[in-house]
């Protein structure tokens, strides 16, 4: 896909107040991209030899290492549904990464389209489970894991798609590699139509009423989009020119990154009934980046403090790190009803998933 370079100007020019040091692959919208591309991988971090995974304790927090398939050392946790169970990818025995389940203690591999790899990116309450996997073929396409059987959605355009979310009424949010949108239902693709002048867009969630969220290239500039049935409404920005819609909620709010000016860095957002608030503002650090949201108003994604990105949870101003296992660095990328966090650490056990709960 093309339009790796739509986020690319919005996470790797964040600097985060440390120097030149540039970010990637921290928002799950990068990931589509990077999936959608299906020029480069992901690449899960090996670990260290010597170290062992161990629990720590946050403040109110405490992290769990989920594991890997057998004979694998390598995972990340992308999503979980209210009743806890936990969509990712993992590594296996043979050094291929493919997408699991991990349910009541246990992993599932959900295997592939035919081809070697696979991940998962998103799971709804029902336990249905989607993300993107190699075909036969060699082409990445969008698929639907349910009761043991993975299948192929298909692509609203290009050679390649990627499932990038499901709802409860199991309609999925489709990516196409030329930068299309389209939601997945009961066998029907339906596609949504872009903002005028749009050179292609990036979906990142859908809620239980179907509303979609995502961005777009517009010109030179980067828009946050809610699609709400035949309707395309652009968020606004912070006062720049690019901004990132990263998830939304059920009632239908919105959070993301916006670029207040050139050379400013980025600001996490909260849009609502048509306003976009600074969270920055609100006692959320300047360089918080929200991943996820649910209907409690919690909302978790990744600061960088002290020199490394922390796992973080916002709400009602108060911010909270989530702790990690032993690493350097901890990723949120999705939370529960029940305030329960997914995501992973990097460090020297390697990439490991990790689920984050209250004492």
């Amino acid at each position: 896909m093309q339009r790796v370079t739509l986020l690319e100007e919005i996470t790797v020019s964040n600097e985060w107040n440390r120097g030149s040091v540039r970010l990637v692959t921290l928002l799950s919208a990068t990931m589509a991209l990077g999936m959608l591309a299906c020029t480069s991988e992901e690449t899960l971090t090996e670990p260290s030899a010597g170290t062992s995974p161990a629990e720590a304790v946050a403040a109110t927090y405490t992290a769990v290492d989920l594991g890997a398939l057998p004979g694998g050392n390598l995972s990340s946790a992308r999503a979980i549904n209210s009743a806890g169970q936990v969509a990712g990818v993992s590594g296996t025995a043979a050094g291929d990464n493919h997408a699991v389940l991990w349910k009541n203690g246990d992993i599932t591999d959900l295997g592939t389209l035919g081809g070697s790899s696979s991940e998962a990116f998103g799971i709804n309450n029902a336990g249905q489970v989607v993300g993107k996997s190699e075909t036969a073929e060699g082409e990445f396409h969008a698929f639907l894991w349910e009761k043991g059987v993975m299948t192929d959605l298909g692509t609203p355009g290009g050679t390649s798609s990627a499932a990038i979310d499901i709802n409860a009424r199991g309609q999925i949010l489709l990516g196409g590699s030329d930068g299309s949108v389209g939601v997945w239902e009961r066998g029907i693709i339906t596609s949504l139509a872009l903002p005028a002048g749009s050179s292609g867009c990036t979906p990142t969630g859908i809620n239980a009423a179907g509303r979609v969220v995502g961005q777009c290239g517009v010109g030179q500039s980067i828009h946050s989009e809610l699609w709400d049935r035949a309707a395309v409404t652009d968020l606004g920005t912070l006062g720049g020119s690019v901004t990132a819609a990263t998830a939304i909620s059920a009632s239908g709010r919105v959070i993301g990154i916006s670029r207040e000016q050139p050379d400013e860095g980025s600001r996490p957002f909260l849009w609502e009934r048509g306003t976009m608030t600074n969270l920055s503002t609100q006692g959320a650090p300047n360089g918080f980046i929200p991943n996820a949201i649910n209907a409690a108003g919690q909302i978790v994604g990744i600061n960088a403090t002290g020199g490394q990105l922390h796992a973080t949870l916002w709400h009602h101003g108060a911010t909270v790190d989530l702790g990690a296992l032993p690493g350097e660095d901890t990723y949120a990328f999705d939370i529960n009803a029940a305030g329960q966090v997914v995501g992973q650490t990097v460090g020297g056990n390697g990439t490991r998933a990790t689920l984050w709960t209250r004492k």
